[in-house]
């Protein structure tokens, strides 16, 4: 989906988003067990296009099992086509029926797809034991594999610990496809589909692969609601970069070597930074603690980042960067084979997105490192770099008096006039299917209408932040909708949020943004896998966890595996079943008010009261992780209505 996403606009985007809807809404009319037995003729008789199909579907079956795990979509009926209903069964996420339908029928060698279909179905489910155990059957076959069957092995194998096999895998699939060749830390990079491996992607050999294999698997298995799996692959992708290091030097061609004299940096110096760092708005936050840490001394040598101007997240963010590490531009500095075989090098001395060797040693997920860095940042008295290169530009630039004028002059704004930025993350942005990945951390904008009233009542305004396809507000006095305005913009987006007296958002890119910039944050309706970058400003309110009893999932467990890593991905909740709420009107007016409070200098309000304090020593003490959440701590208000269900601990558990 991503290369059709960078091929077409948005509109036609939008357009083929609309008819997944449909199509799916149409599906999920019918009888599911007639429907399924529909996509199972389509598959016996190849139509073209039957993947879509199961795409449009997969949200629906997803909520169905989360209701009712033990439903079945096959019947008499599709056991005549016995490999296209394990297809299909794959396809539409019935992932725990397509496992049992393929082992059942013996099938698991009938072809390489039905083999793919079983060992994805079960790493989907995160059942890696189970998927080794079926890798070794299937090795007992003569069956020839696909690239991507290969590429799936492998990262079976090597969550197994099975090194040699996984990279005897590895081989096969480069082998298969050559484009797996392609250093790999991060999905988010976005990189062109098509790729002719170069000279230091054969080089590289058998600690390259496992540099590429172990950053993906760590990726894959966070996904899959197993992260505890991740930290043990990220550690051998770094072993793997260490080893790499300790044969020598990389044979460059001779362009990279004049490119790397253009730029002053020579190749033992050289900290590689890959294009995801930019590519994801919360992305750059991250980049801004990465060099934060180099200024703590926790990493040294001279960053060079790589970028292709499209896929910057922001580019108005982005330049806030000058000065912090130099930038190579692709195909405006550089060409896309130089560009490539710079990239490549990022086995030998790219700093890792994924994991962080923190000084003391220990290997821990690159956010854990992250908030650790924020927390001795704070202890040292540091302001905001990026806040500090905003307030240069701008005055550089000439326009530091107040380059909201227009803005304010359209929709009524005194020049003195004080603003709250509001965000919340919808499904429109990504064209995303409730129920689905990422879709648990989008929140409805109606829960914040009383939040915007206790605003305006005191005399500001609220501005909402978003995409053109964001929810429409309601009429509502001193309220500007900017993000369906012609003053929309990723340069505007950054000035608002620097003027704002304080932000509202939810966990999304954005948030990043204010919080870089030190704006007084209330985060609301925030869920978490990884721990946060968030400072001292920041109040937040998460979203409740709750079982299908109506339990709620306490602090201590959604920081400790197995749920922390649950809460990645909304079909993986469902299907361990949880499910989040949103918070209440009245928790977001709550955090709110305690927001503003910061802003206002008025922190004794809500501090100096002695609950206060014991709420929040009950809060730490259910913390697994104590730097979970950065600096920050939840609202006070959040706090004390779920104190009783929310703030239990190891002992109150036991």
């Amino acid at each position: 989906m991503s290369f059709v996403r960078r091929l077409l606009g948005p509109r036609s985007r939008r357009f083929i988003y609309f008819c997944f809807l449909i199509v799916g809404m149409c599906l999920n009319a019918l009888p599911p067990r007639l429907v399924f037995l529909m996509l199972v003729v389509c598959d016996a008789i190849e139509l073209k296009g039957r993947g879509r199909l199961y795409q449009a579907y997969f949200p629906y079956v997803t909520s169905r099992l989360a209701e009712d795990p033990t439903f079945c979509f096959s019947s008499r009926l599709s056991s005549g086509f016995k490999p296209a209903t394990a297809r299909v069964l794959h396809g539409i996420g019935a992932y725990r029926e397509a496992c049992a339908w393929i082992l059942d029928n013996k099938l698991a060698a009938a072809s390489a797809d039905v083999a793919f279909a079983l060992l994805r179905s079960l790493f989907e489910l995160g059942q890696f034991e189970q998927a080794y155990d079926a890798v070794l059957g299937i090795r007992q076959t003569d069956l020839a594999p696909t690239a991507h069957l290969a590429h799936l092995i492998a990262m079976i194998e090597i969550i197994a610990g099975d090194e040699v096999a996984a990279l005897r895998s590895m081989e096969v699939a480069c082998k298969l496809d050559p484009s797996m060749l392609r250093p790999h830390q991060n999905i988010a990079s976005r990189s062109p589909r098509l790729y002719s491996p170069n000279r230091l992607d054969v080089a590289c050999g058998a600690p390259g692969r496992m540099f590429d294999l172990c950053n993906f698997a760590g990726q894959r298995v966070t996904h899959v609601g197993r992260g505890e799996v991740g930290p043990r692959l990220f550690e051998r992708a770094l072993d793997a970069q260490d080893r790499l290091r300790q044969q020598g030097r990389p044979d460059v061609s001779a362009a990279l070597r004049q490119l790397l004299a253009e730029l002053d940096v020579s190749l033992d110096d050289l900290k590689l930074i890959p294009e995801e760092w930019s590519t994801q708005i919360g992305h750059l936050g991250m980049l801004d603690i990465l060099l934060r840490m180099q200024e703590l001394g926790w990493w040294s040598g001279q960053p060079v980042m790589v970028v292709r101007p499209r896929l910057i997240a922001n580019a108005s963010f982005f330049r806030l960067f000058d000065g912090r590490c130099k930038v190579v531009i692709v195909g405006d500095m550089v060409t896309e084979p130089l560009a490539e075989e710079l990239l490549s090098l990022q086995r030998w001395c790219g700093l890792n997105f994924n994991a962080f060797r923190l000084p003391q040693g220990p290997v821990v997920p690159w956010q854990e490192a992250g908030a650790l860095a924020l927390d001795a940042w704070k202890r040292q008295g540091r302001g905001h770099p990026l806040r500090d290169a905003y307030d240069r530009q701008c005055t550089r630039d000439g326009n530091g008096s107040d380059p909201l004028r227009l803005l304010r002059e359209r929709f009524g704004m005194q020049p003195n006039d004080w603003y709250v930025c509001l965000h919340t993350r919808d499904a429109a942005h990504y064209f995303e299917f409730m129920g689905t990945g990422q879709t648990h951390r989008n929140a409805p904008i109606e829960a914040s209408l009383d939040a915007i009233r206790l605003i305006t009542a005191r005399g500001g305004w609220v501005i909402k932040l978003g995409g053109p396809n964001s929810p429409k507000l309601p009429p509502l006095q001193r309220t500007i909708d900017y993000a369906l305005s012609e003053f929309r913009s990723d340069l505007m987006d950054i000035h608002l949020i620097r003027h704002a007296r304080a932000f509202i958002g939810t966990t999304s890119g954005l948030t990043n943004v204010a919080v870089s910039f030190g704006i007084p944050c209330a985060i609301v309706n925030a869920i978490t896998t990884d721990a946060q970058l968030w400072n001292g400003n920041v109040r937040f309110a998460l979203k409740p966890v709750r079982l299908a009893d109506g339990t709620m999932l306490t602090q201590r467990q959604l920081t400790s595996t197995p749920w922390r890593w649950r809460v990645f991905d909304a079909a993986v909740l469902g299907r361990s079943g949880a499910q989040p709420e949103n918070n209440s009107a009245e928790e977001i007016h709550d955090t709110v008010e305690e927001v503003l409070a910061i802003a206002d200098g008025r922190t004794a309000e809500f501090d100096g009261d002695h609950d206060a304090e014991r709420l929040l020593s009950r809060w730490r003490k259910a913390l697994a992780l104590p730097y979970y959440y950065g600096t920050s701590r939840p609202s006070l208000a959040f706090l004390a209505k779920h104190e009783k269900e929310f703030l239990l601990d190891a002992t109150d558990l036991s």
